[in-house]
């Protein structure tokens, strides 16, 4: 991903949720896998119901419900250290692997969905072919603003692949999640490494003019259609042809 990448801010796949984490006498703790989904699944509603008369919150429900999926799934974010324009910080990170019935084949899409701040009115959206390149991404701040970047180079790779996903649960009210048809799910780890390079741009920290992590791990999950052309797969043909219309 070394030209400029575009990012296609109608993006969706499906949901994950994130909740503020609790506290006791030893200090704070992560939240579970089923406080992420039920947190991002409360967003994405919200921003379903805003964006009827504000059409840009429409990426802010794509962007939730993509982090909901692998929550849902089982899987609990990772922390990734993050080197922006001033200084370090720690991020949230998912990522997911969709393979198509037949894994044999080559066409495949990692997604990495990482986030800055519990409700991730920052976030990070990067996608890889089945090699593991980078081959597009950005950043969306502020709920709705889309940073395209202007430079960027990314890889990832499956690391391992461990317990069946979690089913979601039935308290989860996003409709995206009802339409799946997953054959195979796993909770997998990633190793994956960024340099973004955006323009500063109106309404976004400069902070995030810069964004740069080596080799770092990312929990999530490996998700084989149930057959080809079910509902995985069918969203992805949606993903290319609304990034496809957004550049004409």
């Amino acid at each position: 991903m070394r030209s400029p990448v575009r990012l296609n801010v109608a993006v969706s796949l499906l949901a994950i949720s994130f909740a503020i984490a609790c506290s006791d006498s030893t200090g704070p703790r992560e939240p579970t896998a089923a406080q992420v989904a039920a947190h991002f699944d409360s967003i994405a509603i919200d921003a379903q119901a805003q964006a009827e008369t504000h059409s840009s919150y429409s990426t802010r429900n794509l962007i939730s419900t993509l982090i909901e999926l692998p929550a849902a799934l089982g899987a609990t974010p990772a922390s990734v250290n993050v080197t922006t324009a001033n200084g370090v910080e720690s991020w949230k990170a998912y990522e997911l692997l969709i393979l198509p019935s037949d894994v044999s084949s080559s066409d495949s899409t990692f997604f990495l969905l990482m986030y800055r701040d519990a409700d991730a009115h920052t976030a990070v959206l990067v996608t890889f072919d089945g090699s593991g390149a980078g081959n597009g991404g950005g950043i969306i701040t502020g709920d709705t603003i889309a940073v395209d970047p202007s430079d960027a180079a990314a890889t990832t790779s499956l690391t391992s692949v461990s317990t069946a996903c979690s089913t979601p649960a039935t308290s989860l009210v996003n409709p995206q999640l009802s339409s799946l048809a997953i054959g195979t799910c796993n909770r997998a780890k990633f190793t994956t490494t960024l340099n973004l390079t955006s323009p500063a741009t109106t309404g976004m920290d400069a902070a995030l003019t810069s964004l740069v992590f080596s080799a770092s791990t990312v929990n999530g999950v490996r998700v084989i259609d149930q057959a080809a052309g079910a509902s995985v797969q069918r969203v992805l043909g949606i993903v290319r042809a609304a990034k496809a219309n957004r550049h004409q």
